[in-house]
């Protein structure tokens, strides 16, 4: 596989949400600690893409990750989602992560390392609405919807995760260039996690699943996909 991974064609729908920052400080590794918010809660993103032209061929992506940042020595609650698009150290630990496309999968796990699983993802839009719903072998795992926040205008961003490949934790950077809307106020979205052995670690966090934070609709979203750009040693 040759990097970067370019992704020319996809459209995506991400939510914000929050949940308890006790039981993820035992799903984040050291050296990466959890980005706190008022009330002792964590950012928890969710997200889904459908991409139809990419190196990696056509591929459904859904993922759920906390935030976190590697010993950050600074980081009040009151900001913490201003660090997101602004801190290098920033990134999205991802716990969880379905996928539909085998080079796409092959790439999350060996490249990205993230926890990716092949799965169903069943993505439906109807004028201003969207839900998906990933399963696995017929049954279901995670439902998720949003209904849209607004008209688009042209956004560019970075978007930063964190996977793990053997005792490291590997952080990848992507640049954006996408066309669509981000609001944090008059929004609707929800998460609904089944009883799963693939969605257990997500519903001990406790996720407020139907208060969500931010949404951002997203009907053009471009990107190039390299490798990892820093590694750190899990402790």
């Amino acid at each position: 596989m040759e990097l970067p991974i370019v992704v020319s064609a996809a459209r995506a729908w991400v939510a914000l949400f929050r949940c308890q920052l006790r039981p993820v400080q035992a799903l984040v590794p050291p050296p990466l600690e959890p980005v706190v918010m008022r009330g002792e809660r964590v950012p928890v993103i969710v997200f889904a893409i459908d991409c139809e032209d990419a190196g990696l061929g056509k591929f459904k992506h859904v993922g759920v990750g906390f935030a976190a940042r590697h010993k950050p020595w600074f980081s009040p609650s009151v900001a913490a989602l201003w660090f997101e698009r602004r801190a290098a150290d920033f990134g999205w630990w991802m716990q969880f992560s379905a996928v539909v496309g085998d080079a796409a999968l092959d790439a999350h796990q060996q490249t990205w390392g993230l926890p990716s699983f092949a799965a169903d993802i069943d993505i439906q839009v109807k004028r201003s609405r969207m839900r998906t719903v990933v399963s696995e072998r017929g049954a279901e795992v995670l439902r998720f919807e949003m209904k849209r926040p607004g008209a688009d205008m042209p956004l560019r961003f970075p978007f930063r995760y964190y996977g793990r490949i053997g005792d490291e934790a590997v952080r990848t950077e992507m640049t954006v260039d996408a066309v669509g809307r981000e609001k944090s106020m008059f929004i609707s979205s929800g998460m609904t996690i089944r009883r799963h052995e693939r969605a257990e670690d997500l519903r001990g966090v406790s996720i407020e699943t139907n208060d969500p934070i931010e949404v951002r609709w997203y009907d053009s979203f471009r990107t190039r996909m390299d490798a990892p750009s820093v590694r750190y040693k899990v402790k």
